[in-house]
């Protein structure tokens, strides 16, 4: 009898066990995240994962705008948008005061995708701007390469923000321009003046060194008659430059020191905009 109570324990355990992933999968008991990739399919590899973090906290620090990436086994039958919605809404993603927020979200065994997007992002990430997106990881995904079609998402999209803000995000692989275009370039800037310019320059020159010395000689006078003048004569520089520079500076300090910690979403929503389907 004992033994039987002992083998129905061991037999609840496993049962309860194997239930877990399936209720850990509901938005209502997803925790908080701890990044911005939050991988609970366990499906990106160290490296990928650390690469595509990192490319999401510069984005952060230089737009305020905030991409998620999550993965999910299975969304337990519920619409892959209507889970992408709701777990938006919970993580809060975005800032308050501009919604600047991207969702992408993936279900693995299910092969689901969607990309969830804010309402401040919906201008320059519309709906078929974020399907077109979500249609090229596709042959990715299908190879399980969900390092490589993650990356290639996240690239599209963070490249997009960032040329909106005006800035330059260093994770990001620098473009280059067409080979074709390259001698054109070169063929303008190695291009000599006309010749009418040469005739100009002979009178120009003279000109300007005779206006150069005369410039000299005027400012020694004048500085040898402020000498004379004694102790009220005017000395030094001018002193809003001292105080100009200490503002910059301090503005360059403020800016740099990016905080390192994490704080998850910052208040954002999203108006159900977005895209997604099967892999």
């Amino acid at each position: 009898m004992k033994r039987m109570n002992v083998s129905c324990r061991v037999l609840l355990v496993l049962l309860l066990a194997a239930a877990l992933p399936s209720f850990a999968e509901k938005v209502a008991t997803i925790p908080a995240p701890t990044g911005y990739i939050d991988d609970y399919a366990n499906v990106f590899s160290d490296s990928g994962k650390s690469s595509m973090e990192t490319q999401c906290r510069e984005l952060h620090d230089k737009t305020r705008a905030q991409v998620f990436v999550v993965t999910s086994n299975t969304t337990e039958g519920e619409p892959v948008e209507t889970f992408a919605n709701e777990l938006f809404a919970k993580w809060k993603i975005g800032e308050k005061k501009t919604d600047r927020g991207i969702l992408m979200l993936f279900a693995i065994k299910d092969r689901k995708r969607w990309i969830e997007v804010g309402y401040g992002l919906e201008g320059i990430l519309n709906d078929a701007k974020v399907g077109d997106i979500g249609r090229e990881m596709v042959p990715a995904l299908r190879a399980q390469n969900y390092d490589e079609a993650t990356k290639l998402g996240l690239d599209k999209i963070c490249s997009i923000i960032a040329a909106d803000s005006g800035v330059t995000l260093d994770s990001l692989s620098n473009t280059t321009l067409p080979t074709n275009q390259k001698p054109t370039q070169s063929r303008i800037e190695t291009r000599p003046p006309p010749a009418s310019s040469f005739h100009w320059l002979a009178f120009a020159f003279p000109l300007l060194w005779f206006g150069i010395v005369f410039f000299i000689i005027i400012r020694g006078i004048l500085s040898h008659k402020r000498r004379g003048t004694g102790s009220g004569g005017y000395a030094g520089g001018p002193t809003w430059s001292d105080s100009g520079s200490s503002f910059s500076s301090s503005n360059s300090s403020s800016d740099s020191s990016s905080d390192d910690s994490f704080s998850g979403g910052d208040g954002g929503s999203s108006g159900g905009g977005g895209a997604g389907g099967d892999w």
